[in-house]
């Protein structure tokens, strides 16, 4: 739903509901939760903090988890969800109808800023319900039990604040939640050792989060130099940009795209065996960090505070202070120019990031 749309709309019935309805007390022993994630697939992975402490709080408790056709396929990489609710987010009846579906005990609301999740939630067959005070989004009028969102921590503890209202939950590393990962494909394993890189981002306004093509072939060359491989990982959808790059490499370098030519499983493998990984602030970074892989992020509007790779094998780079970038911290808070953050990210602090990463 358009961000106008969901304010203007979603601000007066939120208050109404807040104003007609009596908070309800949270349930003395839940044992199913809800958990609606209908967010990207980078913040799916880090709210898997809460499907692994749920799962270590409550171990014979059922995780329904409702989620959007966007995200729902990484779930599959997520230990201890048992259910898995697609919700038409565009389609308002079926939405609620999807919503409603499914009766559970608690309801936890991940998102930070659309007023229509608020509003599904509210409308939820559930016990108790649970979401983010997110300062001027008029939120917490929907829920049972609001919590503080803030802007000057990474965006993991602010998920972790979800589980603070439940009794004897010890919030565990979102890492905790991903199932064991295999070898690569042996196509892949062969080019070992190989350096994965990530140039593509998404969402709204996503070119202003992508490091300039021409940058990505001079790493690429340099890293060739180093005696790794190099892949060039995307979607389906980034196949045509991965080919283009591949193609605009010298003759004869080992270079190849698996762009939407592995499954996640498969990605969060050929990820996990990298001898390295350097990409832009995405849901494929966030993947890397998790698995431990040693990687160089790339940020540019992207908060590394609020947004920065979560593993201990990480490097996050953005532009020298002060250069006006890092501002984001929803996703939608751009100027109204032009945006050239990640043009100012150079070649050789990436490549000395990415020869830490190798030693």
């Amino acid at each position: 739903m358009p961000r106008l749309v969901d304010q203007a709309l979603g601000t007066p019935l939120l208050w109404l509901w807040g104003a007609c309805r009596r908070k309800r007390p949270l349930p003395a022993a839940p044992r199913r939760f809800g958990l609606m994630m209908f967010e990207t697939i980078g913040d799916t992975l880090l709210a898997g903090t809460l499907v692994a402490s749920l799962r270590g709080a409550f171990p014979g408790a059922e995780i329904v988890v409702f989620a959007s056709g966007g995200n729902s396929a990484i779930l599959g990489l997520l230990e201890g969800v048992g259910t898995v609710v697609l919700v038409p987010l565009t389609q308002p009846g079926r939405a609620l109808a999807a919503i409603r579906s499914t009766p559970v005990d608690v309801m936890i609301d991940i998102g930070q800023w659309p007023r229509w999740y608020a509003v599904m939630c509210a409308a939820s067959r559930c016990r108790h319900t649970i979401g983010f005070a997110t300062p001027g989004q008029s939120r917490h009028y929907a829920y049972d039990t609001a919590v503080a969102h803030g802007n000057d921590v990474h965006e993991v503890e602010n998920f972790q604040r979800l589980l603070a209202p439940i009794a004897g939950v010890q919030p565990l590393a979102p890492a905790r939640a991903l199932k064991a990962v295999g070898g690569p494909p042996a196509r892949i394993a062969a080019r070992a050792p190989y350096l994965v890189v990530h140039p593509w981002a998404s969402g709204f306004r996503f070119p202003s989060r992508e490091w300039p093509l021409a940058r990505w072939r001079e790493l690429i060359v340099r890293a060739c130099g180093l005696g790794v491989s190099v892949l060039v990982s995307g979607s389906p959808g980034d196949r045509p940009k991965a080919a283009a790059l591949v193609a605009d490499c010298p003759t004869g370098l080992p270079v190849t795209s698996i762009a939407g030519e592995v499954s996640l499983p498969e990605l969060a493998a050929v990820l996990r065996g990298a001898a390295a990984v350097v990409a832009v602030n995405t849901g494929v970074m966030h993947l890397a960090a998790l698995l431990e892989a040693p990687l160089v992020a790339l940020h540019g509007p992207t908060s590394r505070r609020r947004w920065g790779p979560v593993g201990a094998r990480s490097i996050a780079l953005a532009p020298p202070v002060p250069a006006g970038c890092e501002f984001l911290n929803l996703g939608f808070e751009y100027p109204g120019g032009p945006v050239d953050c990640m043009e100012r990210i150079e070649v050789d602090e990436v490549f000395a990031a990415l020869q830490a990463c190798l030693r």
